[in-house]
């Protein structure tokens, strides 16, 4: 193997006349899962791995144990043809040389990731392979990881393992679409033979403009970590920018509007609201930190980003309590929005839960809504009982005493006001700065934003 020195809506695709590879995906959840089936999709014969026997025998009849749109009808297309396939066997997923690995890396509750799944990855790797492999690590991980992974098959496989790195860049709710429109694929690797994998792989997503940058392992590591806490501290400046709005007069949606024209800035993520949430931003945010200490560096930046992200919950929380005063445990309030984002079902780290938990113990009760994420949000709040959940977001406002609005799902953006009227007060905390005030208030409803 040859190494190189220096290195710096869903789409229907049909198979490529590309060569066809055999290759393991080790890991089914959002990236593993999408990454598997939209290679499926160009023709690749895919076998996705995973510890967890229940999640594969659900994947294996066609059901994705998680809401993602697209991702159910296109799994279901290529097990018909033969094209993906699930197991728990490593000793199977070795029948091929080309791994992904695609396990989460979650935070451990002290900052740092939890490489915990990769280790045992790697372990049952190591023990399974049958020839030269080629390793590409999509999880997110801390500068080093890579070259750590490297060393450990050198000293202890048999056979030579190139490991590269390739991080992801999919949004959940989008993942399909950003997985087959990509921006940008990430390609960090020593290896000839790698680069040429990665490139055939990824040429029927680089068609018509070459999306590919081979750079360094380090860089690649860096560039997911770099990117999602830029993109997080956007949103927290923008955040910041609303408090200065509000003490002001001034309207953070044309602020907004304002610095988006510069293209030197961009439109994309200075939306003020509830702060940003998720599986990725807070762990990447608290990683990025960590690691900058451990080289000596203060995080000055990233600091403020969290404090700002931490603050912003505990200003809309006040917001809403001191509108209803003493009297807040006597009313009852609306929640629409449970998930941390619109399409998605995922609830980790949702500014939505964390507002729910504070104010469960402030109100008489909680009704709450949301088009897809209902079942892991009763699961998580199982112990709070003032806490009921409806089918229908119209019937949640039945004698209610405020809407508070948390995720800006379009069903939400231009609700029926005439369906307000079952509500004791006529009041909205819109959390995400969606709905047109001055329609509401024309309609008699009294209006609370963010910086608006």
């Amino acid at each position: 193997m040859q190494r190189i020195a220096n290195p710096s809506t869903p789409v229907r695709f049909r198979p490529q006349p590309h060569k066809i590879m055999n290759i393991t995906i080790i890991g089914t959840g959002y990236v593993g899962l999408v990454t598997g089936a939209c290679f499926a999709e160009t023709g690749n014969n895919v076998t996705c791995l995973d510890i967890d026997s229940e999640r594969v025998d659900l994947l294996s009849k066609g059901e994705v144990p998680f809401f993602e749109p697209g991702l159910t009808e296109m799994v279901k297309r290529h097990l018909e043809s033969g094209r993906i396939k699930f197991t728990t066997s490593y000793a199977d997923g070795c029948k091929n040389n080309v791994f992904f690995i695609c396990v989460g890396t979650p935070d451990d509750g002290e900052g740092k990731p939890d490489l915990k799944g990769l280790e045992s990855v790697l372990k049952s790797l190591n023990g399974n392979l049958n020839e030269n492999s080629f390793v590409f690590t999509k999880s997110t991980v801390p500068l080093g990881t890579n070259a750590r992974v490297r060393k450990y098959f050198e000293d202890n496989s048999k056979y030579e393992v190139q490991v590269s790195s390739n991080p992801e860049f999919l949004k959940e709710g989008a993942a399909i679409n950003d997985f087959q429109r990509p921006d940008r694929i990430i390609v960090g690797t020593r290896h000839i033979e790698s680069k040429e994998i990665m490139e055939e792989l990824y040429e029927p997503f680089s068609r018509v403009k070459n999306k590919i940058n081979h750079v360094s392992v380090e860089s690649a590591e860096l560039i997911k970590y770099a990117s999602n806490s830029f993109l997080a501290t956007k949103i927290s400046f923008m955040n910041e920018m609303a408090l200065v709005c509000e003490k002001t007069g001034a309207d953070i949606n044309e602020v907004r509007l304002g610095m988006g024209s510069d293209p030197r800035i961009g439109s994309a993520f200075l939306y003020a609201g509830l702060g940003y949430g998720g599986s990725c931003f807070p762990k990447d945010v608290n990683a990025l930190m960590g690691m900058q200490e451990e080289l000596g560096l203060s995080p000055k930046i990233l600091k403020k980003t969290k404090e700002v992200n931490d603050n912003q919950l505990v200003y809309f929380r006040d917001k809403i309590k001191s509108y209803y005063g003493d009297n807040s445990i006597n009313k009852n309030l609306t929640i629409w929005g449970l998930s941390f984002k619109p399409n998605s079902d995922d609830i980790r780290e949702s500014v939505s839960i964390k507002l729910i938990k504070e104010l469960s113990n402030e109100f008489y009760s909680l009704s709450l809504y949301d088009p897809v994420a209902m079942g892991n949000a009763k699961k998580e709040l199982m112990d709070f009982r003032n806490i009921k959940f409806f089918n229908d977001k119209y019937q949640s406002l039945l004698n209610s005493n405020g809407l508070i609005i948390c995720t800006e799902w379009k069903e939400f953006w231009d609700p029926d006001l005439s369906k307000f009227d079952i509500m004791k007060e006529r009041v909205v905390f819109d959390g995400r700065n969606i709905i047109n005030k001055k329609r509401l208030e024309d309609s008699n409803i009294r209006y609370f934003g963010v910086g608006v």
